[in-house]
């Protein structure tokens, strides 16, 4: 089993991991909340977290609250894909953002393959997943406070209880150290070299990755469509006989603009994996788990004393701070273009300054974003840090945008770049910038 340091750079790619290489937002079984409650290590190591204790405030469980007041409910299709639309629809989740994986790396492999890909779609905050078959959806979502917070959702109309919390089997894999001991929860993305049966072929060749990982070793598992040019990757790679594992590089189909292919997308509310989406996913994904690792491991040392000093507390926001400026992000090898409408989608979603500069900004030329500071600086996570972390996050993005190189071990942005970057947040997120 990997270690990894008590600051963790989280989900750096550990090589020969032999738990499940799990995707994002998979397991969600109906369980008995009470038991799971009281054998959560959270509740012990971070008592002041209490995430088997309070309600979580992610934007879907407000949801369900603000319907359950009214005495509403989300929209369901018979015949179609049951909760999946109107939920994604109450969410404010587009059908541009969908995903497709066909590696059977989830509590429900029994209905995905290369056939049946799981989809899944996503906003800053929520991540929904639907296969077809499956008696119910998977909800995963980032509470400001507690971080990655997990919802089964019935595809039964008549289920009493439609809507619930899964806090037992998720974290097994949604957590850091996998509920051995000083992890916190995370969401997990990997590339996962798959069979035609959509069965993984070795566990050995599956990575969890991140924004380092390079490119032409992302996305094995995954499908993707829309435009890469000469820049290869390991989506739509389906291994039909294992003797082409033994030459590099492992590629599969590259720019497509339609899976026909491979499968049959009727059943699916779009016919895209757009690799736009995908790269956001990626980025978003390791600036949340760097989030949820600085909130667990802050608290838990200002509950601790009261005299905390301000280094303690600076050694556990740089690694947020590296992946919020994406330090490390691998570099494309060739000119980016999505086919699903996302991109588009993604950009207007602002906050943008008066001549329409943003955050949300692609470049998609050599990297992901024309103006490399994550748009998640306006997410509630980061509003929800102590109010002493917090402080000391702005006050460190404040300093590298005016050049100080120290806090990014002597990595720095153009200075046309970083000046950008100052206008948008003067503009949309000023307390960034304000003097403590």
């Amino acid at each position: 089993m990997p270690t990894f340091p008590c600051i963790p750079r989280v989900n750096r790619r550990p090589r020969g991991w032999h738990f499940w290489p799990l995707l994002l937002a998979l397991p969600a079984l109906l369980v008995s909340l009470a038991p799971a409650q009281a054998q959560l290590i959270y509740d012990t190591e971070y008592p002041q977290m209490g995430y088997g204790k309070n309600p979580p405030t992610d934007p879907y469980s407000r949801l369900m609250k603000a319907l359950a007041a009214k005495g509403e409910k989300i929209p369901y299709q018979a015949g179609r894909n049951g909760y999946l639309e109107g939920l994604l629809q109450a969410l404010g989740i587009d059908l541009s953002s969908q995903m497709l994986v066909f590696s059977k790396s989830s509590l429900k492999q029994r209905f995905i393959s290369p056939q049946t890909p799981r989809s899944m779609f996503f906003t800053d905050e929520v991540y929904v997943t639907f296969v077809p078959g499956s008696r119910s959806l998977e909800v995963a979502a980032m509470d400001p406070v507690l971080g990655p917070v997990f919802f089964d959702v019935s595809q039964d109309i008549k289920a009493e209880v439609p809507f619930k919390q899964e806090t037992d089997r998720c974290l097994r894999c949604h957590d850091t150290y996998s509920m051995t001991g000083g992890g916190v929860p995370r969401f997990m993305l990997s590339s996962v070299i798959t069979a035609s049966d959509g069965n993984i072929v070795s566990h050995e060749l599956s990575d969890i990755t991140d924004q380092s990982t390079p490119i032409e070793e992302r996305w094995a598992g995954w499908y993707v469509t829309g435009m890469s040019g000469r820049q290869m990757h390991r989506g739509n790679f389906i291994v039909k006989d294992v003797s082409v594992l033994s030459k590099r590089p492992w590629v599969g189909e590259i720019n497509l603009g339609s899976l026909d292919q491979f499968v049959d997308l009727a059943a699916y509310p779009r016919k895209t994996s757009d690799i736009v989406a995908l790269l956001v996913l990626q980025h978003q994904v390791e600036v949340q788990n760097r989030l949820v690792r600085l909130n667990y491991e802050s608290r838990k040392l200002l509950a601790a004393s009261s005299k905390t000093k301000d280094e303690e507390l600076q050694a556990l926001v740089k690694p947020l701070l590296e992946a919020m400026f994406m330090m490390d992000e691998a570099p494309l090898g060739d000119a980016v273009l999505g086919n699903s409408g996302y991109q588009q989608w993604f950009e207007q979603r602002g906050p943008a300054t008066s001549d329409g500069k943003s955050l949300r900004q692609f470049d998609l030329n050599t990297r992901t974003f024309r103006y490399r500071l994550s748009y998640l600086v306006y997410s509630d996570a980061v509003a929800a840090l102590a109010d002493r972390v917090r402080q000391l996050l702005f006050g460190d993005i404040s300093a590298v945008l005016a050049g100080d190189t120290t806090l990014l071990d002597g990595k720095s942005l153009p200075a046309p770049e970083r000046q950008a970057i100052h206008d948008i947040l003067q503009a949309t997120k000023p307390e960034v910038l304000a003097k403590k």
